[in-house]
């Protein structure tokens, strides 16, 4: 199951209070910085598409969007190859995953700690959804999500430790291999960064 394109998922609390409009000024703000593990490119302003992929920044790596999909807003994390030098070291299926989970995280970190939102921007740490954005070699077939579970399941009980999570995928096989994760407990996503580089162990991750 050692595909490159995966797509993730965070979800903003319904608590957050922001325009999508206002992200456009801050991505264009972490270009001229280059304030992540990717070259940043250029800002793809999508609002005018109803449940599209709203504000987007184009890295050379992956996307970042503050995505509108189903009408739930939230930072959808893509990759789509690894070029990077912080990406050179990786070895194998689970470091990829575990990568994908820290890009999304320290962005979501990023945008929480931006001071043009003060403090009405979170994104929720028990909800995640992620996709294996390669049909040809993450199908969405029984087959493709019992090889991703290992890996999946490794990443899980580094996030969270003491608490139970639910993994389901989604069985339409006409859909790309997706795979809901809900946790029982809410984390905020700093908690989740650190947790991440941690070896602890999880009991009970179903699915």
């Amino acid at each position: 199951m050692d595909w490159v394109k995966y797509d993730l998922k965070l979800f903003l609390h319904e608590t957050s209070k922001v325009a999508l409009e206002e992200f456009i000024p801050v991505f264009h703000r972490w270009i001229q910085t280059q304030c992540l593990d990717d070259l940043l490119i250029d800002v793809a302003d999508y609002r005018h598409v109803h449940h599209g992929p709203g504000v987007v920044l184009v890295a050379h790596d992956a996307h970042y969007a503050m995505d509108m999909a189903e009408g739930k807003l939230g930072l959808l994390y893509s990759r789509r190859r690894e070029t990077h030098a912080s990406r050179s070291a990786m070895q194998n299926a689970e470091e990829r995953l575990t990568s994908v989970f820290r890009c999304a995280l320290t962005a979501c970190q990023r945008l929480e700690a931006e001071s043009a939102w003060y403090g009405r921007l979170r994104f929720r740490g028990d909800v995640f959804l992620l996709c294996g954005n390669d049909r040809l070699l993450a199908p969405n077939t029984p087959e493709a999500y019992a090889d991703l579970q290992p890996c999946l399941t490794s990443v899980l009980r580094k996030l969270y430790p003491d608490g139970d999570v639910e993994v389901q995928q989604d069985a339409q096989p006409v859909s790309r291999l997706t795979v809901h994760i809900r946790a029982a407990a809410d984390a905020d996503v700093t908690t989740l960064l650190t947790r991440l580089e941690s070896n602890g162990s999880m009991q009970g991750v179903t699915s």
